[in-house]
């Protein structure tokens, strides 16, 4: 005989001692259903609401934990599955010890947390360069495990295959995107440095970024066309110019300016250390790097 409590969120001591008090008065045994659909309004990840739960339970010796992928709106329907009765505790009130390590563990500060740091721009603004820079001042500081996926060098591997229709541009990108939030579920660094030339797209990478409980920053290299084009040393731009690289960013195909950048950076006449440091500021300022 059992009772199910749904856990949406890490328990209290009050929850905990109502379910205890609720138990020992019917007999029953509890059952804390923890849903995992979409992790918890404290933003855990689902993991670790399971691991809170599974530490305050030790105060329950006769709990059953079972994680269950539902909202925290939708766990009636599965409830029958596990037990007749219900109880839905008071949420309120301060954290045991144990269960607020668990927390403070997933969901650490700025500074340790995972953050996709995403450059976007046209060819040749200079995102890759600045983006490698980047990546080396990061592994020179230490503190935080970093990963490059450059644009470049994912359409040779992730993205092998793929074309430059708008098509396959935004499968690269959502590509890109969930490998990076990946990267940030588990509190590393993610550079990425693609074209990235729709905002639909850069918007999904963000959202993937926050579904798994990483950070976002949109860097913008904005410098300007002409400049691309000077720096062309490929003569990309003139080809396509003549018509011979259908869908080329800037010229047969449209770059969508962000207008939700963390910073925007025009490299031209600009040292790369510069831009580096810029970029390291942005993250510093908004708590991504420790001081």
């Amino acid at each position: 005989d059992a009772f199910v409590v749904p856990v949406t969120r890490p328990l209290s001591r009050e929850a905990v001692e109502t379910v205890r008090e609720h138990a020992a008065e019917t007999g029953r045994t509890p059952v804390l259903l923890v849903c995992t659909g979409t992790g918890s309004p404290l933003g855990l990840s689902a993991p670790g609401l399971v691991r809170a739960t599974l530490a305050a339970a030790i105060e329950l010796p006769s709990a059953v934990v079972v994680a269950a992928p539902v909202t925290g709106g939708n766990w009636q329907p599965v409830a029958p599955a596990y037990a007749d009765g219900q109880l839905e505790p008071p949420m309120t009130g301060d954290l045991a010890p144990s269960v607020q390590a668990v927390v403070d563990e997933d969901r650490p500060p700025p500074a340790r947390a995972g953050v996709v740091v995403f450059l976007t721009g046209l060819s040749g603004s200079g995102k890759s360069t600045i983006a490698r820079g980047l990546v080396d001042r990061l592994l020179e500081r230490g503190d935080r495990t970093v990963t490059s996926l450059d644009g470049d060098v994912v359409r040779h591997h992730l993205s092998k295959g793929l074309g430059f229709g708008r098509e396959d541009r935004e499968t690269n990108i959502r590509r890109i995107g969930w490998v990076a939030a990946e990267i940030s579920r588990h509190h590393g660094v993610a550079v990425c440095s693609p074209i990235a030339p729709f905002d639909a797209t850069r918007k999904e990478a963000r959202a993937m970024a926050a579904a798994a409980g990483g950070g976002f920053v949109l860097v913008h290299v904005a410098t300007p066309l002409e400049e691309c084009e000077r720096r062309d040393r490929k003569g990309l731009y003139a080809r396509a110019r003549r018509g011979e690289i259908p869908d080329f960013t800037g010229i047969s195909s449209p770059y969508e300016e962000p207008t939700d950048a963390a910073v925007r950076i025009d490299t031209t006449g600009r040292a790369l250390d510069e831009c580096v440091v810029e970029v390291l500021a942005t993250l510093t300022e908004a708590g991504w790097l420790a001081t």
